[in-house]
């Protein structure tokens, strides 16, 4: 069975490797940890609810019973990616690879610094992109002085790699 979760509005693919950094693994694990309390909170409060005889009309039943079904779903979410981590290790390589810090400078003489992670733990707003981002794509591989040019939603971008850590 293929399975795919949407994790910040990236799929993350169920059957495939999930690349974490350490602190993301533990992340997870903490989340998990969470739900599964959650879970039993949320069964309690459907067994509370369970009237016999009275399940068709019973809000409170059916709240319980679907935020059970939204916790299970998280939870086997949770154990599968946590089950399949593979961890990034830092990276102490002068080529651009899953781990790497990244200063770039567009065409404009704008500086960014990116961190490359798994799909799981981007957040591109805090410099944490994605390996299977267009801008990762393209940047895996290079080193230091390489020019990439990748398409964006806004056109096409030219980044300087000016740094590799």
């Amino acid at each position: 069975m293929r399975r795919a979760i949407i994790h910040f509005g990236a799929a993350v693919d169920l059957t495939e490797p999930v690349l974490l950094t350490p602190e993301g693994l533990e992340k997870l694990k903490r989340d998990l940890e969470v739900a599964l309390r959650r879970r039993a909170e949320a069964g309690e409060r459907l067994k509370e609810a369970f009237q016999p005889g009275d399940i068709e009309d019973n809000p409170e039943y059916e709240q319980a019973k679907e935020e059970v079904g939204l916790l299970d779903s998280r939870i086997y979410e949770l154990q599968e990616m946590i089950g399949r981590a593979q961890i990034i290790r830092d990276t102490h390589s002068s080529v651009v690879g899953p781990g790497s810090t990244i200063e770039v400078v567009d065409n404009q003489g704008d500086s960014e610094t990116y961190h490359l992670v798994g799909a799981v733990e981007s957040d591109p707003s805090a410099g944490r992109i994605s390996v299977d981002s267009p801008v990762g794509r393209a940047l895996v591989g290079h080193k230091k002085g390489d020019r990439v040019t990748v398409s964006v939603p806004s056109g096409t971008l030219t980044l300087t790699i000016k740094a590799v850590k």
